[in-house]
Parts: C-alpha cells; sequence; structure tokens
C-alpha cells in the first residue's frame, strides 16, 4: 500500500518523465530514464508494461494512465530496479 508521500510523489515522477511538457510520457522518454534506473530492461519490458494502461492506445500515457501504471506496481518496481 502507498502512503502519503507515495501519493504526493506520483504527479512529481511525472512531471520529471514527461520532458517535453506535452502532457503525456512517450515511450521515448520513458526509455530515456531506463538506462539510469534500469539498465538491464529492454525496450520490449518497457512496451509491455505501457501496452497494460495505455487505454487509447496511442502508446503515451497521460497523467490517469501513468497514474495508473504506479499504482499497479509496475511504476515502482521500475523506479525501484525491480523489473
Amino acid at each position: 500500500m502507498m502512503g502519503p508521500q507515495a501519493s504526493q510523489d506520483i504527479p512529481e515522477a511525472f512531471r520529471l518523465l514527461d520532458t517535453d511538457r506535452s502532457g503525456t510520457i512517450d515511450i521515448g522518454e520513458l526509455a530515456a530514464f531506463m538506462p539510469v534506473i534500469r539498465p538491464e530492461a529492454t525496450p520490449y519490458m518497457l512496451l509491455h508494461h505501457v501496452e497494460k494502461v495505455d487505454k487509447n492506445g496511442d502508446y503515451k500515457l497521460n497523467y490517469d494512465e501513468f497514474n495508473a501504471l504506479v499504482l499497479a506496481g509496475v511504476g515502482r518496481d521500475i523506479v525501484l530496479g525491480r523489473l
């Protein structure tokens, strides 16, 4: 279960990952962070997890989709290196 601080960190994480300030996080933006937080993760692994929450199939995560990714534990696993 996520505590209050973790819930507050989700918007900040979204802002950090949305480097072009488009309001969505695309595969490229996620992939840019992967070598830092999970060097052995493959693009296929990343795509697989994005597809699980990408409701409109555009391969971009809006805030709600990103939030769902994090709350499902996948986002935490990526950030914590457990993917």
